[in-house]
């Protein structure tokens, strides 16, 4: 992956490849253009190891289970009398926090899915012929370069 990324694109790549993929620390520093360092700190800093383990969840579940919150947070307030039907300042703000969690999730999957789908054709592509996997590799970086 070329340096021309800026650090916030190459940790959304690395934790994707982390989260997704088989590699290394080492492999992904490669990929992404920084240090195993680097990449290491960044998934202990963040808890990619923990986030590895909870995706077990689904992004469908979490998002379900989101938008069930907010609808329980607006029945409550649907029940008060006419008048009274504002959100409470803390309510206010634990929907606020939902909507932008949703928001992250929804509009990172769009990444997510991506990196995935690649990851997964590269796998295959390795035991079908390893030399065209190093070039899918290489445009696939470079096609990636182009989304951020």
């Amino acid at each position: 992956m070329a340096s021309t990324l800026k650090n916030p694109q190459k940790k959304t790549i690395a934790k994707e490849l982390y989260l997704h993929g088989e590699f290394t620390f080492e492999e992904i520093a490669a990929k992404v253009g920084t240090s195993r360092q680097t990449v290491a700190r960044w998934a202990n800093v963040e808890g990619w190891a923990d986030l590895k383990a909870s995706m077990s969840v689904g992004k469908e579940k979490t998002l379900k289970n989101m938008y069930a919150h907010v609808q329980r947070i607006n029945d409550t307030i649907l029940q008060r009398d006419e008048s009274e039907r504002v959100p409470t300042p803390k309510e206010a703000d634990t929907l606020a926090k939902l909507a932008a969690a949703i928001d992250k999730i929804e509009s990172e999957s769009g990444i997510r899915e991506l990196v995935s789908a690649g990851i997964s054709f590269l796998t295959w592509l390795r035991g079908v012929d390893p030399a065209k996997a190093i070039e899918f590799t290489d445009l696939w970086d470079a096609f990636l370069k182009t989304k951020f």
